[in-house]
């Protein structure tokens, strides 16, 4: 799914008429077509060689056309309402009832918001944040809609003249990690923890570091979290439907916390 994500990331980024944003567009307008193409045939109706093809798959991270096919077939194949983090009864409900629906939602997000002040730990966070202010490097770690969470973040802290690097994806992250020493704090965000079975390399790679390493998760049993000197568990079970409103709600009050506990210090 991340190369995925990556795809849609490129194309936000670059005009509509470079190349690789030219084959992204036809790949995700003919999804079902391309499950029957081969990869001639596809540069063909993107006006490019096959060698460009089999660059473009390599440059985000797909090991071959095939790859990426299976990729897009996955992609294609999954109901609208799963990609929403929604059950079919939901979903329904949501089609006949919609009132009933958002009244619903509205609970499950404010019954996670409670559950994150009821778990929360205010010295632990303060004595977290001191690190942070006390540390050489901070390395945010976050993917897919963590990702934006983490870019929000960065901008938040600068405005208490904190510097947080954001490596924006795999390759600049484990190159980040891999110069991070004893004065160095890596924070990863995860709404579930699935980074932790998804890249167990780059987990892997934390823990041998040096640097002091922070999970902040959303309800997660993953044995995986050991790997990690600190996990902050915001709730004590899941609330998936609502997605990132537990994490996004705490990290606002993070960098929050962190200016007010900046400015008492001048």
């Amino acid at each position: 799914m991340f190369p995925i994500y990556e795809l849609f990331n490129y194309l936000n980024r670059h005009p509509s008429d470079k190349t690789y944003s030219k084959i992204i567009v036809y790949l995700f307008t003919h999804q079902k077509e391309i499950q029957h193409l081969t990869i001639s045939q596809i540069a063909k109706r993107c006006f490019v060689s096959p060698a460009t093809m089999t660059r473009f798959c390599q440059a985000f991270g797909f090991s071959s056309f095939s790859h990426l096919r299976e990729a897009l077939t996955i992609n294609e194949r999954i109901k609208c309402y799963n990609a929403l983090r929604m059950r079919a009864s939901d979903f329904q409900q949501l089609q006949e009832q919609p009132e009933i629906f958002l009244t619903n939602y509205a609970a499950e997000i404010t019954s996670a918001l409670k559950d994150i002040l009821e778990k929360i730990d205010y010295l632990e966070i303060d004595q977290l944040l001191e690190k942070i202010q006390q540390a050489e490097k901070i390395i945010l770690i976050g993917y897919t809609t963590t990702l934006e969470l983490a870019r929000n973040m960065q901008i938040a802290f600068s405005a208490s003249n904190k510097l947080i690097h954001v490596p924006e994806n795999e390759e600049l992250q484990k190159k980040a990690i891999q110069q991070a020493d004893e004065q160095t704090v890596i924070l990863v965000l995860s709404s579930y923890g699935t980074i932790l079975t998804s890249h167990v390399d780059l987990i892997n790679q934390i823990s041998h570091r040096p640097a002091h390493s922070v999970l902040i998760t959303q309800h997660t049993q993953n044995l995986m979290t050991n790997l990690f000197d600190q996990v902050l568990n915001l709730t004590s079970t899941n609330y998936v439907q609502i997605g990132n409103y537990p994490l996004e709600f705490f990290c606002d009050y993070f960098v929050r916390r962190y200016a007010s506990l900046n400015e008492k210090r001048k």
